[in-house]
């Protein structure tokens, strides 16, 4: 019969304790007229008093007892259906005793005398429902009838199995499992009496003095047997219920049993009857078959291991592993419930033995921190090495790759139970060192679960495998399959990142030289082919493993000198130069070189800037790239000294030349390619670099004043092609607008967002000098992404000074305040006054034609910007020193002469600012001659001056004396150098200096030598006395500044510094200086 049909008559049939309804009762009780049912205690009532009549009828023939107690069983029913199988009947045991010896005498009558085929049939027709009120209906009567009382207590099933019915009905199941009928009808009637038949079996099971009925003859020997031997002619549908009651045979553990078993050998003819058959039936059929044998063994070894030893000398071994060698090429498309149990009792059994195994420490050091090998025996051991060997030699002889990875978690549980059982297996049967011989053998699943094991024994054992990371290595180098390699490389890549020991063992073994020979190979044949990638979207196995070499390279250099010197001695410098234009390798590359820089950072650093000034426009990523990575190796003194002398500087600045107009509208064609975004990203890392090459570095920083390069710097941004052109210097005056510009701060985050309105040409100069604001600040390096908003308002350089001496030292440019020191900008301090002043330079150029207003806000706020920077007496010193008052005198010219400039205000206050602090006479010069034609030969004599004192400034136009053309005019971007023509910086501004500029160059010059109040309620502290060399001309002068004070009647404060204590003195608005 199908077993479809056998779940569907399962599923269309009643639970056997209640009525169905289709099945009417053989003989109904006897009710009083009326009609109605009488209530469950009536009905025990009325079952009490007509069961004590029956008891009386002793003098009766037994076929007369027999029907007055089949007319009991009705009545039984009907009352046990109705208490919901509560029974209130005393005389229980009695009845139970009548009941089970009357249904025993029934069966021996159906069986007795008849063949087997013959007695199945006769016993199927006995406890059937025959579905026909007037057939005889007692079989089944009884059968149910018995199934109610076997459920009821342990009194009443002793009286069942006193009957000898346990045995009768174990042949009945014999007779229903080995006898299948020919018909394939299954009928509900049957599925019910399959399970009261099966139920009552295991009630009797459950107990121990009705199990023992069960023993009395050979029909569990029988079935037993018959599971084995005939299972291919079996009933399919009785074959779960008989597996069902012979498992629960098995657990109730009663030596009766064992002893029962190993009598009459069942075990030992269970074991022969498979080993005839396992080759011909299907792999599932017989590892359930087995399941069920081992089960006896496995419940019964707990109280007497007899069973085991007649499993050992019945070939029980070799049994296992001709069934477990069956699933070998087996589909498996979902988990086979019986290989699972089957694996699970092989490993039971490796546990099974009389003695501990005894074995020498053998353990090989250096071993990690923590490993511990215990001696003692500690939780479950291995005992058994004969099971072992069964799974030994299954991953040995098969390939299917669920059962190997099966057969490896056995292993795993192992040692699982306990971490001795891992040396207790290795230094006898050498598994895993066996195991890594075979693996490239097995698929790729199986290897990734072998070396996930292998991995398992380094971070959860803490115990490092010499033995067999050796065969690994050897592996490696002896490449049977690039794929088994990968996976075995990739283990190895995660087990050196584990533990800087590692570092150590496989440098001494070996493997470090052995990828460095590989990786020598690769190289070559990646310059051979051009540096070209085939298929970079294809999984390439040779392309992956070149990359796990690498990473594993980059693992064994962290933190190990002596193996970047290993690296350096086998020449690799030169073949990982080649790596970098792989994008896959160029992250493993440049951690390489990094580690390298370490040994050698001159070299290192003529690498990186080599690559840089060679890589092409279109090569974008290589560079930013290079950029990161030199970031970080910027961070060390030693890294930003290499930096220097190998030419860093020059090297970014002429990256930078190289993006000339690709910020243009539209870009230059050769920048068609390349996104804004991407350009401005270039910039920036451009700018991280040179800010971490000078942060805290007085050596660079002085480096890169004296050699013009922030002259460079501004020139090649102004190249970039966002900026404007310079504003010819006759250009008509700009219209006054009474608009409140923003904030700078609020103005740079707008030129962030995703949502700017702003013109791509104004969001990109916004975005550069966001850059350069955090550059002078010396944060820039906290920007290393164009995602990252502007921190203008909140990102405060550390003074150096403040520094402490025993920081981090990946930190050297990372030392902030703490964010309530962070308050505006007049708290910040300028790291690189040089930046501040290419700012300076940058202000007029960011005049736009075709947005003027926006064009002048943006100006305007920046302006403000520059001078809250200069509020503080340390900043006001350090710009002065960088000539940020001749910059302001060159670059925005034209705004410090046009009154009606919305600049001409804001700069003048940075310029009084600065010049209270220091100024230079050439420049204090130029600044009272604003508007003032000068002769020719007076020009040439000022510049010529100019020239001697501020050649060394290091500021843009520290170079030129005279002011030149401010804001943008159309002009050529040639145009734009540091060095405009004199004729047109001495050309003059007007007809003549009007009143108005000569009034305010008069304050101005009041408010720069008037005394600064730094502390209210004490002394105030006069300016510096101005004092300049005028040989040129002639004669020299001498400027006094507290002379030329105004000071009100008024007064609270008393002044210190200039000269003498005199009481001030009411004086001119404007004062001469003294010849």
């Amino acid at each position: 019969m199908e077993a479809k049909d056998v779940s569907e008559a399962e599923d269309r049939a009643e639970d056997p304790g209640s009525k169905n309804k289709s099945q009417p009762d053989a003989a109904q009780p006897d009710f009083p007229p009326g009609g109605q049912t009488p209530g469950p205690t009536a009905l025990w009532e009325m079952l009490e008093r007509k069961f004590l009549e029956y008891q009386q009828l002793a003098l009766r023939s037994p076929a007369e007892q027999q029907k007055s107690l089949l007319n009991l069983l009705p009545l039984f029913l009907k009352a046990w259906e109705h208490s919901v199988g509560i029974i209130c009947f005393p005389s229980l045991q009695s009845l139970a005793e009548e009941v089970s010896n009357q249904f025993a005498q029934e069966i021996q009558k159906a069986l007795v005398g008849k063949p087997a085929e013959q007695a199945r049939v006769a016993a199927g027709k006995l406890l059937q429902w025959k579905g026909d009120a007037n057939v005889d209906q007692d079989g089944y009567l009884l059968l149910k009838s018995v199934y109610v009382l076997t459920g009821t207590d342990s009194e009443t099933l002793g009286r069942v199995a006193e009957s000898g019915l346990p045995a009768l009905l174990l042949q009945c199941l014999y007779l229903f499992f080995v006898f299948p009928l020919e018909t394939d009808e299954l009928l509900e009637s049957d599925v019910q009496v399959q399970r009261m038949l099966v139920q009552m079996l295991l009630n009797i099971c459950g107990e121990a003095q009705s199990l023992e009925g069960l023993l009395s003859g050979n029909e569990l020997q029988s079935l037993m047997i018959a599971t084995t031997c005939l299972r291919e002619h079996s009933c399919c549908f009785w074959k779960e219920p008989t597996f069902c009651v012979l498992k629960t045979i098995s657990k109730a553990q009663n030596i009766g049993v064992i002893q029962y078993l190993q009598a009459m050998d069942c075990i030992k003819i269970s074991l022969q009857n498979l080993s005839r058959l396992v080759d011909t039936l299907p792999a599932p059929e017989v590892s359930e078959v087995v399941n069920l044998v081992l089960g006896f063994v496995k419940d019964s070894y707990p109280i007497s291991s007899a069973l085991f030893l007649e499993f050992e000398t019945g070939e029980g071994y070799p049994l296992l592993l001709k069934v477990l060698l069956r699933y070998d090429g087996l589909t498996q498309s979902e988990a086979d419930p019986h290989l699972e149990e089957l694996l699970g009792l092989v490993v039971w059994l490796t546990t099974c033995g009389r003695s501990e195994l005894k074995v020498f420490d053998s353990i090989t050091y250096p071993q990690l921190e923590g490993f511990k090998f215990h001696h003692e025996a500690s939780g479950v051991t291995v005992k058994n090495l004969q099971a072992f060997q069964v799974l030994q030699n299954v991953f040995h002889k098969v390939s299917d790759p669920i059962l190997c990875t099966k057969v490896l978690s056995c292993i795993r549980t192992m040692w699982t139970w306990n971490a001795r059982n891992f040396f207790l297996l290795e230094w006898t049967l050498q598994p895993i060192s066996q195991f890594v011989e075979i693996v490239p053998l097995k698929p790729t699943l199986v290897q990734r679960h072998f070396f996930q094991m292998l991995e398992a024994l380094v971070f959860e054992l803490r115990y490092v495998p010499h033995e067999i990371l050796r065969k690994v290595q050897r592996l490696i180098q002896d490449s049977p399959e690039s794929l088994c390699t990968l996976v075995a490389l990739q283990s190895i890549l995660r087990i050196a990142g584990g533990d800087p020991l590692f570092t150590d063992i496989f440098r001494d073994s070996g493997l470090l030289g052995l990828l460095l020979a590989q990786l020598r190979k690769h190289a070559k044949i990646l310059r051979k082919s051009g540096n070209k990638e085939v298929n970079p979207g294809v999984q390439d196995t040779e392309r992956e493993l070149t990359c796990v070499m690498l990473k594993t390279v980059v693992t064994l250099l962290k933190g190990s000198v002596r193996n970047a010197v290993v690296l350096k001695d086998h020449g690799m410098v030169p073949f990982i130069k080649i790596f970098l234009d792989g994008e896959c390798y160029r992250a493993a590359s440049l951690s390489i070189l990094e580690q390298l820089s370490v040994i050698n950072a001159e070299e290192y650093m003529s690498i990186i800037v080599g690559a840089l000034c060679s890589s092409t426009q279109g090569e974008i990523q290589l560079k930013l790239d290079l950029l990161k990575s030199l970031l970080r190796i910027l961070e060390t003194p030693k890294g930003r000294a290499a930096f220097r002398v190998s030419s860093g500087f020059n090297g970014l600045l002429s990256l930078l030349s190289d993006l000339e107009g690709s910020l243009q509208e539209p870009p230059l064609q050769t920048w068609g390619a390349v996104s804004p975004s991407q350009t401005l990203d270039l910039v920036l890392h451009t700018l991280c670099a040179l800010s971490a090459a000078l942060y805290l570095d007085p050596v660079n920083g002085d480096f890169f004043r004296r050699t013009g390069l922030f002259e460079k710097l501004a020139e090649d941004l102004c190249l970039l092609g966002c900026f404007g052109a310079l504003e010819e210097e006759d250009a008509p005056p700009p219209s006054q607008e009474d608009t409140k510009a923003r904030l700078f701060a609020d103005l740079l985050s707008e030129a962030f967002s995703s949502a700017s309105l702003f013109p791509p040409k104004i969001q990109s100069c916004l975005q550069i000098l966001s850059f350069l604001d955090s550059m002078a600040r010396g944060t820039l390096h906290l920007r290393r992404d164009l995602k990252d908003a502007p921190r203008t308002r909140q990102e405060l350089a550390v003074d150096p000074q403040r520094a402490e001496p025993g920081s981090d030292p990946q930190g050297s440019f990372k030392q902030w305040p703490d964010l309530e020191e962070r308050t505006d900008d007049s708290d910040a301090v300028i790291m690189h006054p040089g930046v501040l002043c290419i700012m300076v330079r940058l202000l007029p150029r960011l005049y736009h034609e075709d947005h003027p207003q926006l064009s002048r806000e943006i100006q305007c706020s920046m302006a403000s910007h520059i001078q809250s920077m200069v509020k503080s007496e340390k900043n006001r010193q350090v710009m002065c020193e960088a000539g940020m008052l001749r910059t302001l005198m060159t670059s925005c010219h034209k705004a410090l002469t046009t009154s009606s400039s919305p600049l001409h205000s804001g700069l003048i206050r940075i310029f009084e600012k600065l010049a209270s602090q220091a100024i230079e006479p050439d420049v204090l010069r130029q600044f009272l001659g604003l508007g003032i034609a000068s002769p020719p030969s007076t020009a040439t004599k000022i510049l010529s001056s100019s020239h001697v004192h501020g050649g060394d400034s290091g500021c843009p136009g520290s170079q030129t004396a005279m002011p030149v053309p401010a804001e943008g005019s159309a002009v050529a971007p040639g145009d734009a150098g540091p060095h405009p023509a004199s004729t047109q910086a001495l050309r003059p501004m007007g007809p003549s200096q009007t009143s108005t500029t000569t009034l305010q160059t008069a304050l101005s010059l009041i408010s720069m030598t008037s005394p600064r109040n730094l502390q209210p309620q004490r002394a105030a502290l006069a300016p510096s006395f101005v004092e300049f060399d005028m040989s040129v001309e002639g004669y020299g002068c001498l400027f006094v500044p507290t002379l030329a004070t105004v000071m009100g009647t008024s007064t609270e404060y008393s002044v210190s510094g200039g000269i003498g204590t005199a009481h001030p003195r009411r004086a001119p608005s404007l004062t001469l200086p003294i010849q």
